[in-house]
C-alpha cells in the first residue's frame, strides 16, 4: 500500500519541484512627486549625486545604452522599457563578472500630489552568485541616497576614512 502511494506522489503534479531563483525588491517612500523621481531616476545630473558610480553612458531610449563608472564602465546595460514617467527597465551586467546579465525595473508610483512609492526590482538572476551579492547590499543605499537627495537637497553624509 505505502509503494503504491508513493508511486503515485511521485508520478503526480503535487511533486513538482520548482527551482525557486534569487530576486530583489526593495520599497521606498519618497516626499516628492513622481515626476521628480524620474527625473532622478532618468537625468545624468542627478544619477551623479546618489549612485555609487557615476553614468558613463546614458541613451535615454528603449534599446539605449546604460552604463555606470566614470572613465571605465563598471556596470552596462540597455533600456529594455521606458515609460515616463512610471518605469524604466534595463539589463544590467557587471563588467568582467561572468555572472549572467540581469534586468532592472524601476517602479515609481504616485501617491497623491506631493509623494510616491519607488520600487527597485532586480531580477533575473540564475543562482545567489557574486551579482546578486553585490546588488542586494548596493540598493538599499542607493534608494536611500536617492531619497535622501530629493528630500533635503543634500546628498547621504557618508564617514570619511579615519587612516
Amino acid at each position: 500500500m505505502k509503494t503504491a502511494i508513493l508511486a503515485f506522489l511521485a508520478s503526480s503534479s503535487l511533486l513538482v519541484a520548482q527551482s525557486i531563483k534569487p530576486e530583489f525588491h526593495y520599497t521606498i517612500f519618497i516626499a516628492k512627486p513622481a515626476t521628480e523621481v524620474w527625473s532622478a531616476v532618468t537625468e545624468k545630473k542627478v544619477i551623479d549625486q546618489y549612485y555609487m558610480a557615476p553614468v558613463h553612458t546614458l541613451e535615454l531610449k528603449k534599446g539605449g545604452k546604460i552604463s555606470y563608472g566614470g572613465d571605465t564602465e563598471v556596470i552596462t546595460g540597455t533600456i529594455t522599457k521606458l515609460e515616463a514617467p512610471k518605469t524604466l527597465v534595463h539589463t544590467f551586467k557587471f563588467s568582467g563578472s561572468e555572472d549572467l546579465e540581469t534586468s532592472v525595473t524601476y517602479k515609481i508610483e504616485p501617491i497623491g500630489d506631493a509623494m510616491c512609492s519607488l520600487t527597485i526590482s532586480h531580477t533575473g538572476f540564475q543562482a545567489e552568485d557574486q551579482s546578486f551579492a553585490n546588488i542586494t547590499g548596493g540598493w538599499p543605499v542607493i534608494a536611500s541616497s536617492l531619497k535622501t537627495l530629493l528630500e533635503t537637497g543634500k546628498v547621504l553624509p557618508w564617514p570619511k576614512n579615519q587612516n
